[in-house]
């Protein structure tokens, strides 16, 4: 598919898609005869997972430094286990951060329900 259609289907505009490609988050999209580059499904899902890691906040050189290594699993898969930990653990603490926090709002909300009650009594 040509880059209009990958940037609908991947929720990504065209700009994006050629920024991720020059900075190292995907590797070289395959060009048809004509130059345009071609995306395939396999391209898709891995835009998807660059997009996952992104979202759930993982630095940008951890993710270059991953695409950069992926191509060579056989060899650099201690690595990619590396940086994949590295951010679960991230992660993780950001669940149980948000989960205080949760807590913490959750208890006001009751406090301010406490209140609204009283007051209509």
């Amino acid at each position: 598919m040509r880059i209009q259609q990958a940037a609908t289907v991947s929720g990504l505009s065209c700009h994006t898609l050629r920024f991720y490609e020059k900075s190292g988050l995907i590797y070289p999209i395959s060009r048809d005869t004509a130059g345009h580059r071609f995306y395939r499904e396999h391209d898709i899902r891995w835009l998807h997972f660059v997009q996952c890691l992104k979202s759930t906040g993982m630095p940008l050189k951890d993710i270059q430094q991953y695409a950069a290594k992926v191509g060579d699993t056989e060899h650099q898969a201690e690595l990619l286990v590396k940086i994949l930990r590295q951010h679960k653990l991230r992660l993780e603490k950001k669940v149980i951060e948000t989960q205080s926090f949760l807590s913490d709002i959750e208890w006001k909300i009751n406090h301010y329900q406490e209140i609204i009650t009283e007051h209509q009594s």
